[in-house]
């Protein structure tokens, strides 16, 4: 799916950062950063990333988290060697499997990861084309 410079553009009219659909989405590693139960550790969910800007993700998974809930994620960001670990990120809202993760402590490192990743997604986006031409009459 390309997204379209319009489209692009209308995501991002009310946003302080430029956020990005992830065309292949992938998948990222959470998990909570503080027990809820006595004598329980907390596990990794697995999730994948829909949406992602430097200031947060949407993400969809089967982890029972709810807004209001930190937790760390770790992003395995294509095309990248190491992934960027996001030390704690809220949970600001959810719809069915869907959540809306705001991330509130991210380390030099990870947000360099960040900015590279949605700066090249960003700037694809709007370069490439609405349709491809078809090779069938060649």
């Amino acid at each position: 799916m390309i997204q379209s410079p319009h489209r692009s553009s209308v995501l991002n009219k009310f946003r302080r950062h430029t956020r990005v659909r992830i065309s292949a989405p992938f998948v990222c590693a959470l998990s909570h950063c503080v027990s809820r139960r006595w004598l329980w550790s907390p596990g990794v969910d697995l999730g994948v990333v829909y949406d992602l800007s430097i200031r947060g993700a949407r993400v969809s998974t089967e982890a029972e988290i709810r807004p209001g809930d930190e937790v760390t994620l770790r992003l395995r960001l294509p095309k990248q060697i190491k992934p960027a670990d996001i030390a704690v990120a809220k949970v600001r809202w959810a719809k069915d499997q869907f959540f809306g993760l705001a991330f509130t402590k991210v380390s030099i490192a990870a947000q360099t990861r960040l900015k590279k990743y949605v700066t090249i997604v960003s700037t694809t986006a709007v370069k490439a084309p609405a349709c491809l031409p078809s090779r069938l009459g060649r």
